[in-house]
């Protein structure tokens, strides 16, 4: 009777470690499949300075490479924010005061 009791004690044991294993290992998961992997993130990131920068580029394209530094810099020293976000500053501005 005592071998059979340490029986189903194992077996017991065993069954409670696959599930709250299986249970560990779906909450992991779920969670990482709601926020985006790191590579995504930079791919979006990465795309949405390069539109922002062709759209500095192509707004600002008859002002001279020293006339757009300096329109960068006046943002970023205006506002402290980072070189992408003054040429998005800097496009915004140009475009609500030339509709």
């Amino acid at each position: 009777m005592t071998n059979m009791d340490t029986v189903q004690i194992i077996l017991g044991l065993l069954i409670l470690l696959l599930v709250g294993g299986v249970a560990y290992y779906a909450s992991q998961h779920r969670s990482h499949d709601l926020r985006p992997a790191p590579a995504t993130r930079r791919q979006a990131e990465s795309g949405r300075q390069s539109d922002i920068h062709r759209d500095f580029q192509r707004v600002f394209s008859m002002t001279s490479a020293h006339g757009k530094e300096g329109l960068i810099k006046r943002w970023m020293d205006r506002t402290g924010c980072d070189r992408t976000e003054a040429m998005r500053l800097a496009t915004e501005e140009w475009r609500r005061d030339n509709r």
